[in-house]
């Protein structure tokens, strides 16, 4: 087990506010993705919000959500990628506050999980940072972890090396082609899983080692 600066950190100064050190197993997990107008948070909008809760290893799917953001004022050509229309945001969706407000209910005491995490950490943070709305400090990036992987095995890493279902083949998991807010999630939370298990090959890891592998 990699004795990580996280650890050291606890070591000299006798504290672990967040559970660092815990076996990653037993920490609580939100995977989220989330639908965009574009990829310019200045310029462009959160379409929807979903997640996928891991709990005890176990993924619970009756504790998932898909959220419309019924404030979006221009789709543009969007719904070509996440196929999201002006009607369902009309008939489905919320406003960007009560989003929020029901997210971070569910994100308590939890650690959050992304796949390419830079992306939609900075739409949600423009968004937070606007209705007040303070979320879980550790997150995880899928993408990064299996980078990180990659890079100390030697492997070169192509350009399309690193998207979610070429991580999931590496793992022999279930191609997954959906596009959606909430498939992309639940595919997510599947390959977190396979990796953190990857990982501890013995005994869980520490989240910590999730956390500086990636």
């Amino acid at each position: 087990m990699t004795y990580s600066w996280w650890q050291q950190l606890i070591s000299k100064f006798g504290f672990d506010n967040h559970g660092l050190s815990l076996p990653w197993n037993e920490h609580r997990f939100v995977v989220v993705d989330l639908e965009l107008t574009g990829l310019n948070p200045k310029e462009h909008e959160v379409v929807s919000l979903a997640w996928v809760v891991i709990e005890q290893q176990r993924i619970k799917l009756h504790k998932s959500g898909h959220l419309l953001h019924g404030g979006v004022l221009k789709l543009d050509q969007s719904p070509i990628y996440h196929g999201i229309t002006e009607q369902q945001l009309a008939d489905e969706g919320l406003s960007m506050a009560d989003i929020l407000a029901r997210f971070s209910q569910v994100c308590q005491d939890s650690v959050l999980v992304f796949h390419n995490s830079l992306l939609d950490t900075r739409f949600l943070n423009v968004a937070c940072k606007q209705h007040g709305i303070e979320l879980p400090r550790i997150i995880l990036d899928t993408l990064k972890i299996e980078q990180r992987r990659l890079a100390r095995q030697g492997v070169d890493i192509a350009q399309d090396s690193l998207s979610l279902q070429a991580c999931r083949q590496r793992y022999e998991l279930p191609v997954h082609t959906s596009h959606d807010a909430l498939s992309d999630a639940l595919a997510t939370a599947e390959f977190f899983m396979a990796q953190a298990n990857h990982m501890s090959k013995q005994a869980p890891v520490p989240l910590s080692d999730l956390i500086t592998a990636g």
